[in-house]
């Protein structure tokens, strides 16, 4: 059984309606879901938003958007309470979003607009889709902007798009395949923003990305036979293979009471795809044994390029790799400084979790509204017998980090409130 399959066979059913809804749930939870744990390892209760501002200096707040702030579809309506609170209360506290979204941060903002955040309550966005589409413009086409586009005409792109759900665009100097066949033909770089789909020339998109035109569906199936096509064609001329830009590294999300594939769960297909044709390659070029992991690129949470993308934002500086003047050392010093005192607000402990840690943030898990509901519920209850106290929550959080590899969060709560 491939690593992929092991993955969607340990989570929660995709495309399938939860078994037990939120409300019962809440209901039927008697444990408490609210702790704060400190360096030192004491424990203080935070049960809400309103408590972890009261009582830790937090100058900044990165929020995950899904399960925290909606479901996909929703807004929690405690969510936008919740902003308002912070908004008003802590005005020198400055909310961001960070967000695996695989479109750029404009349409993030549109949208939550929509579901009646307002604009005033946010100081700036960043998605994984804003960082695959800077990181592509500056280190793929061209780092120097003053040169001619023509530069960019060996590279094709298989872009990988959403369909029902929106396409994504990428930098109009991206080559794209007309078919199928062209793009296992000449593919040099893959970016996955969705999973319903391969642009194509001509693919535009229309009012909040939804009037869709002009845009190549294809299921699953079918994106795994293009990215095995792919590989087996670098593998015969002697090639490596093109690396994955991988523009939302999420694995599911939460849409209503559902959770979806998305496009982190395609890079498990193409590693256990190049794993399976690259495996009698042994050594590549350079020496060292060929490794699948390499040819994926994460730009979202949780590599810190998402993460120190947004600080540098904030602080007014800007990615340069040519900048011989800067003072490394300094800004290193200045970016630990900042992230020391930024709060992380999200509902995936492999994403939002790790992130957080990987850029020695603290971090805040939200149980009752996210991705891991269910199953941490299950584990809360069967620990128990759905009477469990704090103790038996906290035993159950334990195994799950456990389970996923990550640390344990900064603190735990059951849903992005104020009080």
């Amino acid at each position: 059984m491939s690593s992929s399959e092991v993955f969607l066979k340990t989570t929660t059913t995709i495309k399938t309606t939860r078994t037990t809804p939120r409300r019962q749930r809440r209901q039927r939870r008697k444990i408490s879901s609210s702790t704060f744990n400190n360096n030192n390892n004491n424990t203080n209760n935070n049960n809400n938003m309103e408590s972890i501002l009261h009582e830790h200096e937090i100058t900044d707040i990165f929020l995950d958007q899904f399960g925290v702030l909606h479901d996909g579809k929703n807004a929690f309506p405690e969510a936008i309470e919740c902003l308002r609170r912070i908004h008003h209360k802590y005005p020198d506290v400055r909310v961001h979003v960070l967000s695996n979204s695989s479109r750029r941060r404009t349409s993030t903002l549109r949208k939550l607009k929509r579901m009646g955040f307002e604009d005033e309550w946010f100081q700036s966005a960043m998605t994984s889709g804003e960082v695959c589409h800077m990181f592509i413009e500056k280190d793929i086409l061209n780092t120097d902007t003053n040169s001619s586009s023509s530069s960019s005409s060996s590279f094709t792109f298989l872009h990988l798009n959403w369909g029902e759900r929106g396409a994504v665009s990428l930098p109009s100097r991206c080559v794209l395949p007309q078919s199928k066949e062209e793009a296992i033909e000449k593919t040099t770089h893959i970016v996955a923003s969705g999973c319903e789909s391969m642009s194509v020339p001509g693919t535009t998109l229309g009012s909040y990305d939804r009037q869709v035109q002009n845009i190549q569906r294809l299921t699953h199936e079918e994106i795994k036979e293009v990215l095995t096509g792919i590989a087996k064609r670098c593998e015969e001329n002697g090639d490596l293979p093109p690396k994955m830009l991988l523009a939302n590294p999420d694995f599911v999300t939460v849409n209503g009471d559902a959770l979806e594939v998305m496009p982190g769960t395609i890079s498990l297909w193409y590693r256990d795809i190049l794993n399976e044709v690259f495996q009698k390659k042994g050594e590549v070029s350079g020496g060292g044994a060929f490794n699948a992991d390499e040819y994926v690129v994460k730009l979202g949470k949780p590599a810190p390029i998402i993460y120190t993308t947004l600080c540098e934002e904030i602080s007014g500086r800007s990615r340069s790799r040519n900048n011989e003047h800067s003072d490394d050392e300094k800004e290193e010093k200045n970016a630990q400084t900042f992230f020391s005192k930024c709060l992380c607000v999200g509902d995936s402990l492999e994403h939002d979790i790790k992130g957080a840690q990987s850029v020695n943030a603290k971090s805040c898990f939200i149980v009752e509204t996210g991705i891991h509901a269910e199953e941490l519920d299950f584990s809360s209850s069967s620990a128990s017998g759905g009477d469990g106290d704090e103790s038996e929550f906290e035993a159950a959080l334990e195994a799950m980090c456990e389970k996923y590899k990550v640390a344990s969060p900064t603190c735990t709560i059951a849903k992005f409130s104020w009080n």
